[in-house]
């Protein structure tokens, strides 16, 4: 069974969901948290929400063995907020349990999916995706950062798990009718051999964190580790952030998120559009209430923002009773932290940049970044 779209997207707001999961043989978090701890309010607010086989890791952690995490990038446009969400969770996991981080830049899907035009085209773009994450604060002796398609051990080991993946599990598990090109076919040996990577070379097992959309890969992957008797990967879910008008958030409609390079000009428009659970008017607002539920803002305060549980509180209750209104309290204050943590964000760049190639595992060409600068 394959999550359609509308169920992808709604999952956050279903009371049933825990039958999908089930369906899956993944598991809620729950069981895992006095292991795990909640001093990240990422496990504490349920935004990491379920995962398969974690407690496996966990007793690897246990047990003072190794494991490592690994979680890739398309690169086929900037970095916006939406995808903070999951490197902030792999820059935490990492740090609390001193684990390596392999991150492959994935232009071959990007490419193969016709997201980009050449892979040629994609390298810069790769470059900068990599320096916008490891500047959230990863140190370079933790991290294994790649481009996929020049990367030949990713090619044989893709090689390698392609005589033990059928056509028949492909087409099932991506819904494909067989109008596709060959490369998205041969795309789910290079995503097994991204994610088995760490444990067939490293001896490591490894954790994925991702959003359920993407479990269709981990399933197939995990086939795959199966019949070649590979330690399986676990995964860890994650919920999105919402997107700025109120549906899931994308890349291809700018207008939903917020990307680390839009200027400030930019950034306060969208912020200050963004769909919110407000009232048609202030005096209705003040009487009534607004509902946060359905609220954008709200939504990336409690997801990525704000870290303290009495002042999400305070919010949540300033809403409701309509003592905050959404023009007027709420976008400005999530302007300001937008603002700031970009300011602070451009500095870590800086720094990052000066040291980026010690991040690779091949060489890097730094003057393309030059390049695109000056066009």
């Amino acid at each position: 069974m394959q999550l359609n779209n509308n169920e992808i997207q709604d999952i956050e707001k279903r009371t049933d969901y825990t039958k999908i999961l089930d369906e899956f043989g993944i598991s809620q978090i729950d069981k895992e948290l006095p292991r795990i701890g909640t001093e990240h309010h990422f496990f504490r607010r349920g935004i990491v929400f379920a995962h398969r086989d974690f407690d496996k890791i966990l007793n690897r952690i246990e047990q003072n063995k190794d494991f490592a995490i690994i979680s890739g990038r398309g690169p086929s446009s900037d970095l916006h907020f939406g995808h903070l969400i999951l490197f902030e969770l792999i820059r935490y996991l990492q740090e609390k349990y001193q684990c390596k981080f392999f991150m492959p830049l994935s232009d071959d899907e990007k490419y193969v999916f016709r997201k980009i035009d050449s892979l040629e085209g994609s390298y810069a773009l790769s470059l900068e995706n990599a320096i916008d994450i490891m500047a959230l604060g990863f140190e370079p002796e933790n991290v294994h950062v790649y481009i996929s398609s020049i990367t030949p051990r990713i090619q044989y080991l893709a090689l390698t798990f392609s005589t033990s993946q059928t056509y028949n599990a492909i087409k099932a598990a991506l819904g494909f009718n067989g109008e596709e090109n060959a490369g998205t076919v041969f795309y789910t040996c290079i995503q097994a051999a991204h994610i088995l990577h760490p444990t067939t070379d490293y001896n490591m097992p490894v954790v994925v964190p991702i959003g359920l959309d993407q479990d269709v890969y981990m399933r197939l992957t995990r086939d795959i580790a199966r019949k070649r008797k590979i330690t399986s990967p676990a995964s860890l879910y994650i919920k999105y952030l919402k997107g700025l008008t109120g549906g899931p958030m994308s890349s291809s409609a700018p207008e939903t998120c917020i990307y680390l390079r839009d200027n400030s000009k930019v950034i306060k428009k969208k912020i200050m559009n963004a769909f919110t659970g407000g009232r048609a008017t202030i005096k209705e607002q003040r009487e009534l209430g607004a509902n946060p539920d359905i609220c954008t803002v709200y939504d990336w305060f409690k997801k990525f923002f704000i870290k303290d549980d009495k002042e999400l509180e305070e919010i949540l209750n300033g809403c409701r009773n309509g003592d905050l209104i959404c023009g007027l309290d709420c976008k400005p204050k999530l302007l300001e932290m937008v603002q700031n943590y970009l300011e602070e964000h451009k500095k870590r760049r800086n720094e990052v940049i000066k040291n980026l190639s010690k991040y690779f595992d091949h060489e890097i060409d730094l003057s393309i970044l030059e390049e695109a600068d000056s066009t």
